[in-house]
Order: C-alpha cells, then sequence, then structure tokens
C-alpha cells in the first residue's frame, strides 16, 4: 500500500507493519486490565473510520471527542483523521460549563465520547440533534448515544488513509486557559509531524523503551514512534488525587523505563518512594513541565530516583517544546546564581524553534515595518518571549480575536506565537522564564513579574508554604502589590517581609496572609489562577 505522505496515520501503519505483536498501549484501571498491539490497533482503527465513512464523516468534519486517555481514545482520534476528519479532543480538566460551549463552538458533526459525556449535549440545542453521536458505553434505543463503540469495530476497513496536505487540520485542542478563555489551538497534519520530529530530536528515545505518558499528545507521539505506552492509573480530572503506590506498582510491573508528566505527578511519586525506601532502577529518564519547578522540587527527585536523568521541559499547547535543561545544568546554575541572574532558566531553544524576545506589550500587536520596534533595550533586559516554526501553531480554530492577540505575522509573512510569558535570554542564549505577561504588575509605571517577587518571597522565607503576587487597581499607581501568603504552621511578621522585600526592590503595597488554599490551574494543579485570585480578593473571601 502506498502510504500518502502527511497523515500521521501513516506512522501507526508502519508499525503496525513492522512491529505488529508489540504492545501499542497498556492500559490498568481500577484493577482492569487491558493491552493492545500495533497490529490490533490498527486494524481496530480501519474498522472505527470505514464506520464514520459510511455516516458520511467527510475530510473536514469536527468530531467532538470526549473520552479519558485510553485504547478508545487513540482508536476514535486515528479513526476520526484517518478519514480526513478532525479531531477535537476536550480535555477532562475542562469545567462543565465550560464543555458545552467549546463543544458547541467547533460547530461539529458528531460526538463520541462515555456514556455521562453525552449528557452534556442537553445542554446545547445544536448537539442534542447531531446526526452522529457514538458512546462507549451500550446504547438502547438511541440513548445516551445513537452507536455504540463496539458496534463501530465490527465493520469491515479496507486499509485506506486520507491523502492529506500539510495545512489540513486533524486535531484541534484547546489551551489551558491560564491567561483567560481557553483556546482551541489547530494542529494540521503538517504541525503533528513536525512536533513529533521536534520531540523525537530533542529527547531521542531506545528502541526497547517503555513509556508512561500523562499527557495524550505524548502518548500520540509514542504510537507514531512505535513506542509502548502505559496509561497512568489516575483520575485526569485532578492531579492532586494522584496515588502514588498505584503508580509505582504500575512502573515496576510493566517495565518503565521513561514517564512524561507535571511536576506535581513526580513530587507524589517520590515522596511515596522515600518514605518507602523504594528505587524505580529501570526507570533512566523523566521529562516534566507545565509549571515552574522550584530547586527543593530538584533536590527530592535527585535523591529519590538515583541515576534517572530528569529534564525540564518548557513549552505550550501551541508550541511545544520550546526548551529544555536538564536537572543538573538548573542546580548549577542555582548554586553559582548572583544578584543579576534571576527567574527560572528554561534552557536553550529547541533546535527546530526560532526565538526572541520584545518589549512587554499586554494588548495586540501589528507588526510595523522592521523587529528594531520591538526589541528591547538591552541585553538580559525583560520582555515578552515569541517563538516561530514548523512545530508552532499558526492559529485557532474559529477564532480570528484570539489569532489577532496571539500572534504576529512580520514583514516576511512569518507567524510567530506570542508564548504570553516574560523572561530574558542571558549571555550564553539560555532563556530565564521571569512570569506571565497577564500577571506582570505595572506600579507606578514600572513593571514588576509576579513569578520574581513569588520567588524572592520564597527564598527569603522558606518557611513559607505558598506564596502569590498580584497587582490590585489604584487611581494613583495604576496598580499596587499585594502578597497573597499560606503560612503553613509558621507564624510570620507581615511588617518584616514587607520591609524585606522593600529592600530587595520590590515595593510590597500589602500583605493577605490567609489559610484558604490560593486557587490553582486545572490541568497541573500547580500556577497559580492570578484571575480567580483577585475575584476572591475582591469579594472578601481572602482576606
Amino acid at each position: 500500500m502506498e502510504a500518502p505522505d502527511y497523515n500521521v496515520v501513516t506512522h501507526l501503519y508502519k508499525a503496525a507493519e513492522q512491529y505488529p505483536d508489540r504492545l501499542a498501549i497498556v492500559l490498568q484501571q481500577q484493577g482492569e486490565s487491558r493491552s493492545i498491539t500495533f497490529k490490533q490497533l490498527w486494524n481496530k482503527i480501519d474498522s472505527f473510520s470505514a464506520a464514520l465513512i459510511e455516516r458520511s464523516v467527510r475530510p473536514g468534519d469536527r468530531i467532538v471527542l470526549m473520552i479519558p486517555m485510553s485504547i478508545e481514545l487513540y482508536i476514535a482520534m486515528l479513526g476520526i483523521i484517518k478519514a480526513g476528519g478532525v479531531a477535537v479532543f476536550i480535555d477532562p480538566w475542562i469545567g462543565i460549563k465550560q464543555i458545552a460551549s467549546f463543544c458547541s463552538f467547533a460547530s461539529p458533526k458528531g460526538f463520541i465520547g462515555i456514556s455521562k459525556s453525552h449528557f452534556l449535549r442537553l445542554f446545547r440545542k445544536e448537539l442534542i440533534c447531531l446526526p452522529l453521536t457514538v458512546s462507549t458505553g451500550s446504547c438502547l434505543f438511541g440513548f445516551p448515544a445513537r452507536w455504540s463503540f463496539t458496534s463501530f469495530l465490527k465493520h469491515l476497513g479496507n486499509g485506506s488513509i486520507f491523502k492529506a496536505a500539510p495545512d489540513d487540520p486533524a486535531l484541534i485542542t484547546f489551551t489551558s486557559g491560564s491567561s483567560g478563555v481557553p483556546k482551541g489551538a489547530n494542529r494540521t497534519h503538517g504541525f503533528l509531524l513536525a512536533q513529533y520530529k521536534a520531540l523525537k530530536t530533542e529527547f531521542p528515545y531506545e528502541p526497547d523503551d517503555i513509556d508512561m505518558p500523562m499527557f495524550p499528545v505524548f502518548a500520540l507521539n509514542n504510537i507514531a514512534g512505535m513506542r509502548t505506552s502505559v496509561i497512568p492509573d489516575m483520575n485526569f480530572k485532578n492531579l492532586a488525587e494522584v496515588q502514588p503506590d498505584i503508580i509505582y506498582k504500575q512502573m515496576v510491573e510493566n517495565n518503565v523505563t521513561t514517564a512524561t508528566a507535571s511536576p506535581l505527578f513526580f513530587d507524589k511519586l517520590s515522596a511515596y518512594l522515600s518514605a518507602q525506601n523504594l528505587k524505580l532502577p529501570r526507570l533512566r529518564r523523566i521529562l516534566t513541565g507545565g509549571a515552574p519547578v522550584q530547586d527543593d522540587q530538584l533536590i527530592k527527585w535527585r535523591q529519590c530516583f538515583g541515576d534517572t536523568k530528569v529534564t525540564i521541559v518548557y513549552g505550550s499547547t501551541e508550541a511545544e517544546p520550546v526548551s529544555h535543561i536538564t536537572l543538573e545544568k538548573r542546580m548549577a546554575l542555582s548554586k553559582q546564581k548572583k544578584d543579576s541572574i534571576k527567574g527560572y532558566c528554561t534552557g536553550t531553544p529547541a533546535s527546530s524553534i526560532k526565538a526572541k524576545v520584545i518589549k512587554i506589550n499586554k494588548k495586540p500587536i501589528i507588526f510595523q515595518q522592521n523587529w528594531k520596534n520591538y526589541e528591547v533595550a538591552n541585553e538580559m533586559d525583560i520582555g515578552e518571549l515569541i517563538v516561530t516554526g514548523d512545530h508552532v501553531c499558526r492559529d485557532y480554530y474559529n477564532n480570528h480575536d484570539a489569532v489577532i492577540s496571539n500572534k504576529i505575522i512580520d514583514a516576511d509573512d512569518v507567524t510567530w506565537h506570542r508564548m504570553g510569558d516574560t523572561g530574558y535570554f542571558d549571555q550564553s542564549g539560555m532563556f530565564w522564564l521571569t512570569g506571565r505577561i497577564h500577571s506582570t504588575i505595572i506600579r507606578d509605571q514600572k513593571n514588576y513579574h509576579a513569578q520574581l517577587i513569588e520567588q524572592t518571597v520564597s527564598e527569603n522565607f522558606p518557611v513559607i508554604e505558598k506564596v502569590a503576587a498580584i497587582g490590585m487597581s489604584d487611581l494613583q499607581l495604576g496598580e499596587t502589590i499585594t502578597i497573597v501568603i499560606n503560612p503553613g504552621k509558621n507564624h510570620l511578621e507581615p511588617d518584616l517581609i514587607k520591609k524585606q522585600m522593600t529592600d530587595l526592590g520590590y515595593p510590597i503595597d500589602s500583605i493577605i496572609i490567609t489559610t484558604t488554599k490560593l486557587p490553582v490551574d486545572p490541568r497541573h494543579n500547580a500556577k497559580t489562577d492570578y484571575g480567580k485570585l483577585k475575584r476572591l480578593i475582591l469579594t472578601k473571601k481572602i482576606t
């Protein structure tokens, strides 16, 4: 069979031909264990795709997917893409109120999900009467969906793969929404292949690696790379509920050699290993990202994970990977840290990406003539990071305003993505992260970066459990600097903190000490939700 050049499903076809009996996905949930080989996965995707086409799914049609990480998710996702459709993947962490809105926003032709997800269709009239609805559970008289997942697998596939062009959409995924309403990133076939190549180059795998990916895109990357994925047995809606004893058992039983997950995932696993005096000798590499990683986390990880290589990855939904740095390099930089070095080092940019820092601007940027209008004044000045490359999403589905706000198209018609992060490049070309654009506090016409304030507080008062810096509107100063502190079990003197921070160059206007947990992002359970925190302060729910 002659495979088309750009459809990502061709990689699965090659894997099924080359390693038919190799396990593609291993799933263990609530005591149940299932697995599927590459050949079996290809056959089921072929059948599923044929069923979609028989029900009039055509190239470009969008199909909503509400299935957690599982064998069924990848059968459905790749079945849609194989037929030329566009899979609209809804992460489980997204709030219920937003889900129906996102689904409707995508103007889908179909909806495929677990049984209870179909009840969400009742909230939107556009979703109630969709021509194609499929449930992974049982269906009776068209309820909760017209067809069952298993009935689609009974169709006879013909092995054909839609011949996709590089700019044809394949997958829509949503951003975390840390800077506002989540946006639907348009992942084309060309983008997915470029991302696969970038990940393969930056993080090479060994032929016999077995990976545990917490993120759906990394499992998709594993399928393309002919690697086994062991899906972690966890509640993907709430990372805080990860049970490390179950994860440890999974890793040992399945001989896991590499793992990719959020920092909190490895915090919980390392704490368990330390408490139980256990090791994971087969685990050769860890990739982690999604939130800033503190030095004390790295110290604990090194103690617990032995010789395992730990790499901190920096990126976003629209651009992954952007840069990365090893644990040892980060720790070495921390030890030689000087007053002129601030923030968290993310390493040098990936080889397939171009990056630059421009002046901070919270408004949309319409490119004017040349880059000199946007350059920061001096080397190591803090600005906004922008990136471009083949694995950087150029637009968002049906969201022109988001494109205007988050993209810059230069004079050469090159699209640059605004990462939404502030930072600077040091003299060796490494990027240092200092905060987010939307959390930058403009006090008396001077920029203060929330992450730097938080980092300075934590370094000078290590007993503090959690700290967040936020700007509050002020008629005279524009914004005032407020820091909100979870003290843990320790007694703190606000005046002492205020004076010391002011002496260090941060004019703190007010301090709130609270036992209320500070709100964090739903995806990684680590990044402060500044918008929600500000609302809690304004409504006196945190005082």
